[in-house]
């Protein structure tokens, strides 16, 4: 038997072999984060390092450039919204915000060519659809994935903003709390975190060596929260592969022809024993 998923689903992967370690021969998890934190920590650092200093700097440009102009913006964000029949816990003109900062963890979470991002100087119309095609304001609903946020706010832990760049241009003055805020109804927002799951995991993944290719993309941010450190121990039977400028896309399917050979091989290997 093997077991598979990806992101949420790679750590359930995970979190399944450790539990039962017996009812699974092989673990094939795809860009699974294990978090220990609503606020994890570790993928605010890894998007100021991810790719290069110009690519960065495209990114920032055009987020400072649609906050300039977000008292033009705003009209057509509310109809946008309106339109699209969307609620929201907290203020359009923070949700203007929060979908600003979101824009880098989704530029490099998808893939998305840098070289395709607009420059500031790009007509209003330009600007604004970029915004709302990469960060579709949805996202930040009431009608969006509540199970999963109110489980990431439980136990499987997120990721945060790093909001100094822009702060000046925003009416927001911290997200340090914005999962539960902007994300759930009040009734869930006393949840308290729980980082037993990840623990267990990382324990179990640290004092054994189950037969499991742990699968990364490069650029993903949700690589920060892998166990790519999995690489430092000295395991046999576990393998980790980050495929080079990889994003959250990442599959045996689509890694370079080396690496994908390798862990096919190794699949087939252990389906033989």
């Amino acid at each position: 038997w093997i077991s598979t998923g990806i992101s949420k689903g790679g750590e359930t992967c995970m979190e399944y072999r450790s539990y039962y370690p017996e009812d699974v021969d092989i673990s094939v998890p795809y860009v699974g984060p294990v978090c220990y934190g609503v606020i994890d920590g570790r993928h605010e650092p890894f998007l100021r390092q991810v790719g290069t200093a110009a690519e960065r700097k495209t990114i920032e440009d055009f987020q400072i450039a649609v906050l300039k102009k977000k008292a033009e913006f705003m009209p057509r964000f509310k109809k946008y919204c309106d339109e699209k029949g969307y609620k929201f816990y907290v203020t359009l003109e923070d949700i203007y915000d929060y979908c600003v900062l979101e824009y880098s963890f989704s530029v490099w979470q998808w893939g998305k060519s840098i070289a395709s991002i607009p420059a500031p100087t790009a007509d209003d119309d330009v600007l604004f659809n970029e915004l709302v095609k990469v960060v579709d304001p949805d996202y930040f609903a009431t009608t969006g994935n509540l199970s999963f946020f109110a489980q990431a706010y439980r136990e499987l832990g997120y990721y945060g903003y790093d909001i100094k760049p822009f702060k000046k241009y925003m009416s927001i003055k911290s997200a340090k709390h914005y999962l539960r805020d902007v994300m759930l109804p009040p009734e869930l927002r006393k949840i308290k975190f729980d980082k037993t799951v990840s623990q267990h995991i990382t324990k179990y993944l640290k004092e054994n060596d189950p037969q499991m290719i742990c699968i990364y993309g490069e650029v993903d941010p949700w690589t920060a929260a892998g166990v790519t450190w999995l690489k430092d121990y000295p395991k046999e039977n576990i393998k980790v592969y980050v495929k080079p400028g990889g994003s959250h896309g990442t599959r045996i399917s689509n890694m370079p022809a080396e690496q994908r050979n390798e862990i096919l091989d190794t699949i087939n290997k252990w389906l033989q024993e």
